[in-house]
């Protein structure tokens, strides 16, 4: 009788965070059956986490293969892919957790789904992070920008236009037709994506295949993230005009409209633009930042209520801000710089 399929799981890394091995400590529990995966890490350069993680791969009798080269993440994954011997690929971070049943649940639904050719599922926060980690979490899960693909709350597999590569499993016949972008970096996997789509193929968001994955825990951290996000977005709308969605920009044209409010305020103050005075009193941008302010303190009262956690409450807010503020100024720098 044929075993289950041979999958190789890869994980690019800078072999910098602490969290690679709990990564391996949790494929080592997985119940695909050690013999019917693999593991390959590609790094920058050999670093003492990657050697303490290849070290509890062995004790755990899982085959792991080590491959370095100082390139970005997307690269790397075509790196593992090239030298993978499984008939599917499993991607995930370097500071993931993965659930038992991961593999087994996402490659049941390949080979029942058979029109699909991938598979994705939620990404949750551990419960060991820290409150501002959590209240990124949390805001994660919400439906602005990022959809629902961090949530659980969707009951059956479905559809899907994109699966994060912490969290994706695919046939490895795919990479003979699309490989993920050497040069973009992030956003690698969104891009990967519209052309896999484009080309035809289909991919499904599963609720049961589950990773947690650690989040920024500092606010300047949190905001260089998204405003990598905000810059890498902006780019692949230029590579991809069709894949524009004005969801990502709502808060960007928001910010430019009150712009344009405060500046008509401000003119009543400044007599050489007696033109524009009386346009626009400076009570108005007020009451809606007023306003705005308020809704994220809803917000955070809100999330505090859900996870009757006083620290959330006060976290969600910011992270929420600096969300929007980040992916914000982002978008302008990557619509500014040359591709």
């Amino acid at each position: 009788m044929k075993g289950p399929p041979f999958v190789s799981i890869v994980i690019p890394t800078l072999g910098k965070t602490k969290f690679l091995k709990g990564v391996v400590k949790t494929a080592a529990k997985l119940d695909y059956g050690v013999e019917n995966f693999e593991i390959i890490i590609i790094g920058d350069h050999e670093t003492n986490r990657i050697k303490r993680s290849v070290e509890i791969a062995k004790e755990n009798n899982i085959d792991i293969k080590t491959i370095y080269k100082n390139v970005p993440a997307g690269h790397k994954r075509n790196i593992g892919v090239q030298k993978a011997k499984g008939e599917m690929i499993a991607f995930t971070d370097d500071d993931t957790l993965l659930r038992e049943d991961w593999l087994s649940n996402a490659v049941g639904y390949i080979e029942k789904e058979s029109e699909f050719i991938g598979v994705g599922g939620p990404n949750f926060t551990p419960e060991e992070e820290l409150p501002f980690a959590k209240a990124v979490g949390r805001i994660f899960g919400s439906k602005f920008l990022f959809s629902f693909r961090y949530t659980i709350k969707r009951k059956k597999a479905i559809e899907i236009d994109h699966n994060p590569t912490c969290n994706y499993i695919l046939k490895k016949s795919v990479f003979n037709e699309v490989e993920f972008n050497e040069q973009l970096w992030p956003g690698e996997d969104v891009e990967f994506d519209i052309r896999l789509k484009k080309r035809g193929f289909r991919i499904l968001y599963a609720p049961d295949v589950v990773v947690w994955h650690h989040r920024r825990s500092r606010p300047i951290e949190f905001l260089k993230q998204m405003f990598n996000y905000g810059a890498t977005r902006a780019m692949v709308t230029k590579m991809h005009p069709s894949s524009f969605h004005p969801r990502y920009y709502l808060f960007l044209i928001a910010s430019v409209f009150m712009f344009g409010l405060y500046s008509l305020a401000f003119s009543n103050y400044i007599e050489e633009a007696e033109y524009f005075h009386g346009l626009v009193p400076m009570i108005l941008p007020l009451r809606i930042t007023i306003l705005y302010f308020a809704i994220l303190g809803m917000i955070g009262l809100l999330i505090g209520k859900q996870t009757k956690s006083i620290k959330q409450a006060l976290y969600a807010p910011i992270v929420m801000f600096i969300q929007h503020f980040g992916y914000s100024i982002g978008l302008i720098y990557g619509h500014l710089k040359r591709t």
